[in-house]
């Protein structure tokens, strides 16, 4: 019997007799465990994704628009992306309808199903149209100030967009915010302030070149085109806070889903952006792309898409504040590819910014 026990000691496996201990380096700290639940959800994630897609986005417009100088319309690439936006919602419906089995499906999924879909829409899409027309002209405004100033004091500016989304929530939704953030919101604007003056054209510069006309006349231009690029940017801004209050309205009062409100706003949008493209130089909707044309447009269309689902599983502040988080790399890749401006009272109020947000964001 002895020997038969010292047999099976040997036959058995080296494995320790009691459960394994996870190293302590490896453990994560109780107080960041709900953190790392919020990190992992859904909603989350789709902040995360819209953050990174709006850095990518700005850049790649402010680098084909404002240096390669591509004659590709904006109105084509708008539309472009419109397309893929609205084949893309398309085949989100189709998937939710497949789900629901006691939702009868005319003309099953096919061609029959397009077109009941498509009709079904627009009996309810006229809420539709105000926010398509509100993103036209956000867009082409975005298009002229990339074209004006440089990458990241367009994403900066724009953040102002956080005080008018909070303005117009208290005003349109009645969301009350408390005085801890809005004297983050003023924080905040006062910050956008100061970037505006420190990436405007140097009045020094300005001064010098005065003794000759010609060179003067290039700082009054710059000085000009600057200051035609900060009013774009600032009235896009405008324009976004006045967009995310509505959609969100519309998104969380009605009985559509976010799918079939996006085939409805993207269905709108392309009967203003072809027209448009095909009236405007260079009168064709793909001639003078490049594969970097095709990749904003498809970026656009990939914002289109994240924004409408923050929309829906969080609010359009939360959006702005995961939009915000983009500062930082649009900043530090404009600086080193594009000789955008830094210094440091650029860094400095790009910070005021961030921690303006992070005050927002846990103030009561």
């Amino acid at each position: 019997a002895g020997a038969a026990m010292a047999g099976n000691s040997e036959d058995a496996p080296l494995l320790p007799t009691h459960e394994p201990r996870t190293p302590q380096f490896l453990k994560l700290p109780s107080m960041l465990k709900p953190v790392m639940q919020t990190v992992l959800s859904f909603s989350a994630a789709a902040c995360v994704l819209l953050s990174l897609q709006n850095s990518a986005y700005t850049l790649l417009r402010r680098y084909s628009a404002g240096v390669l100088k591509e004659r590709a319309s904006s109105q084509a690439i708008l539309a472009v992306g419109e397309m893929i936006k609205l084949c893309f919602s398309l085949c989100m419906v189709r998937r939710e309808q497949q789900r629901e089995a006691s939702r009868p499906q005319p003309g099953g999924l096919g061609v029959g199903w397009l077109l009941h879909t498509l009709y079904r829409l627009s009996l309810t899409s006229a809420t539709m149209a105000v926010p398509a027309l509100i993103f036209l002209a956000m867009n082409l405004l975005s298009f002229v100030a990339l074209r004006r100033i440089s990458a990241s004091a367009f994403t900066l500016i724009q953040q102002s967009k956080i005080v008018f989304t909070a303005v117009l929530s208290r005003l349109l939704l009645n969301k009350a915010l408390s005085m801890a953030r809005w004297r983050a919101l003023l924080t905040l604007l006062f910050a956008v302030l100061i970037i505006c003056n420190q990436t405007g054209p140097s009045a020094g510069a300005c001064a010098e070149s005065s003794k000759e006309a010609a060179a003067q006349a290039f700082g009054l231009e710059q000085a000009r085109t600057y200051a035609v690029g900060v009013a774009a940017v600032a009235t896009e801004a405008a324009l976004s806070g006045l967009s995310n209050v509505y959609f969100e309205k519309v998104l969380k009062s009605t009985t559509l889903s976010l799918w079939e409100r996006n085939v409805q706003l993207a269905a709108y949008s392309l009967l203003i952006y072809v027209p448009m493209a095909y009236g405007a130089p260079p009168f064709s909707l793909l001639r003078g792309w490049s594969p970097l044309t095709a990749l904003v447009a498809a970026l656009g269309a990939l914002g289109g898409i994240l924004i409408g689902l923050v929309l829906k599983h969080c609010d359009s502040i939360v959006k702005n504040l995961a939009l915000s988080t983009a500062i930082i790399t649009t900043a530090v890749l404009d600086a080193a590819y594009f000789g955008g401006p830094m210094n440091l009272p650029i860094v400095a109020a790009a910070g005021t910014v961030i921690v303006s947000i992070i005050n927002y964001a846990e103030a009561p």
